[in-house]
């Protein structure tokens, strides 16, 4: 269905820019607590990570 095809389109295109902003966050060296020895980069939600055990990747399901 182009319909659907066309939805799926512009929804990936706005997780790969929503990946992009997490990457230039990770890099920008301004942002406290970002850089230094031993800081991870914010991987938790962005989108095309791989799965891991150190929270990477968009959650399937969250509990309160």
């Amino acid at each position: 269905d182009p319909v659907i095809n066309a939805a799926f389109e512009v929804f990936s295109g706005k997780l790969k820019e929503l990946e992009g902003i997490i990457d230039g966050r990770n890099n920008d060296s301004k942002l406290n607590n970002r850089n230094g020895a031993g800081v991870m980069p914010y991987e938790l939600l962005k989108p095309y990570s791989e799965p891991g055990v150190t929270g990477k990747g968009v959650p399937y399901s969250i509990s309160i």
